[in-house]
């Protein structure tokens, strides 16, 4: 059933639908620019009327498209404002644009206006969860459910936003009534894994996650060697690749030493700001950010398949510190950061290191919305700044680093000629403590076994858990979570108080008399 009947004898309807009808030949044909050259020509013929508006914008977001399908669905509406499945497409093209706000309007106006509809409501709630309102995303999908019970989609929306909500086990169950429908389904399956993960469930978790590689990631082809599947490594040689991000492959480099105990010789493939830092963990060869033409190798498995071959079943892998910096360096430039924070060396003051910003990852539209919920203001951890015998050191990289002029906050800049992730962990032994959101220096200082806090947003990374403060990946971290999405406030106000008793032990100690 279409939403509009064009009227057939109108001569000007017939040369638009033509030159419509032309771009999709022509699409399908794998001709894309001569396609888009129809649509212009569709464009110059376009009837005055919201039916025309419509399919125009409807090709347009076929071929992605987003700004010009969404002029035409909004011309469109000028005339039928009340035309939901209109506003439902707005709202999408919207979405893929990255304009939640405009999206979220755009499908509250379709679920008012047909509120019968389950894909509106589910759609919805997709939106809701990454503006990281999680609860009025679990209303609306629990609505869409409840009109269309055996929907895959709004299942898979229900067990991502109650895994966002802390709830992974009750996640899962939804991604399993999904799955018996559907058993193939890769974002499922990978949602899934996160759930399992995030829930405790790692052996079988690592294995769901494998998934990634039909939902989101791109299996490398370059590489003349088989991908390991858990055969026997002795003598031979495998290539353990980075993906995803540094602090994936901090986190889980720790799993290479295994490789090496069973008899491999370990070669790892690095981006160049990670190659020093992982030319010293145990059971590493050689390292390459490039791999040389006349390298060869047994094997290859991606850093983050090596949990499923391993069969780990727990969050407590090998000991820690396994990163390391060379000791030299640790005191050179440990001495000199703490020398440019120091104020008076008679009564030495704490040094704390201070990370609020993550990657936004521009290329990445989820990463960035996921980034925009880790990520804080630097100005909302002024609370911070009123514990008395504190100097705080900036770690931040990145664009975030610009918010120090505006803040007027005291801090010490902590960056300066930092190379790659070798030279900011030898300065992190010049401070006492880091504050850190949920970025690769967390991974960085907790893989050196130093003592790092970190701000967590509400619905944390999987390999957080669902609770808690500790975590068997750390020893040496502490872990302040939002009470709820969004909520800062909450957590600065918890850290502030934490340091306050902090301090107060620190100048006890130094009040007391020398034992003699």
């Amino acid at each position: 059933m279409t939403l509009f009947a064009p009227d057939p004898f109108s001569p000007d309807v017939h040369n638009f639908t033509a030159s419509l009808r032309a771009a999709v030949s022509l699409d399908e044909a794998g001709r894309r620019g001569d396609a888009l050259e129809a649509l212009q020509e569709a464009e110059g013929l376009l009837p005055d009327r919201s039916e025309s508006a419509f399919l125009l914008g409807g090709l347009y977001e076929r071929f992605q498209y987003w700004g010009k399908a969404a002029a035409f669905y909004e011309k469109a509406l000028q005339s039928r404002p009340n035309a939901s499945r209109v506003w439902h497409r707005l709202g999408i093209v919207r979405l893929h644009a990255g304009d939640l706000p405009e999206a979220l309007d755009a499908l509250e106006h379709a679920v008012s206006q047909a509120p019968d509809v389950p894909d509106y409501a589910t759609d919805l709630s997709m939106v809701l969860s990454r503006m990281g309102r999680f609860e009025e995303a679990l209303c609306l999908v629990r609505l869409a459910l409840t009109l269309r019970p055996d929907d895959i989609h709004a299942l898979n929306n229900a067990g991502h936003v109650l895994q966002c909500l802390n709830r992974s086990a009750e996640a899962i169950a939804f991604y399993d009534t999904a799955l018996l429908q559907a058993p193939s389904h890769p974002v499922i399956r990978f949602g899934r894994a996160a759930a399992l993960l995030k829930a405790g469930f790692f052996r079988e978790g690592w294995q769901e996650y494998e998934w990634r590689w039909q939902s989101s990631r791109t299996v490398r082809t370059d590489i003349k060697a088989p991908v390991w599947e858990g055969e026997d490594l002795q003598g031979k040689t495998i290539l353990v690749h980075h993906e995803q991000g540094y602090g994936d492959t901090l986190h889980f480099v720790r799993l290479v030493s295994l490789l090496a105990a069973a008899g491999a010789c370990v070669v790892m493939q690095v981006p160049v700001p990670l190659v020093r830092l992982m030319e010293r963990v145990e059971g590493v060869d050689r390292v390459f950010s490039v791999i040389p033409p006349d390298q060869c190798f047994d094997y290859h498995c991606p850093l983050m398949s090596l949990p499923a071959r391993l069969r780990l079943e727990s969050d407590c892998v090998g000991p820690v510190p396994y990163l390391s910096v060379p000791a030299d360096e640790s005191v050179r430039q440990g001495n000199l950061l703490r020398n440019l924070a120091q104020g008076n060396p008679e009564q030495p003051d704490f040094i704390v290191g201070l990370v609020w910003g993550g990657d936004p990852r521009s290329h990445d539209l989820r990463a960035t919305q996921t980034d925009r919920r880790r990520s804080i203001l630097l100005e909302n951890l002024a609370p911070l700044f009123s514990v008395q015998g504190i100097r705080f050191v900036s770690f931040q990289m990145g664009l975030p680093r610009h918010q120090i002029e505006d803040s007027g906050l005291p801090l010490v800049e902590g960056t300066e000629d930092i190379l790659d992730f070798q030279d900011t962990g030898a300065r992190l032994y010049g401070v006492d403590l880091l504050i850190t959101v949920d970025t690769s220096i967390a991974h960085l200082a907790g893989g050196l076994g130093l003592p790092v806090w970190m701000l967590s947003r509400a619905d944390a990374c999987w390999r957080w858990g669902d609770s808690g403060s500790q975590t068997g990946w750390y020893p040496t971290m502490r872990i302040f979570r939002q009470p709820e999405s969004g909520d800062w406030g909450r957590v600065v106000e918890d850290v502030r108080g934490t340091l306050d008793r902090l301090m107060s032990v620190y100048r006890s100690c130094q009040e007391k008399p020398p034992i003699i």
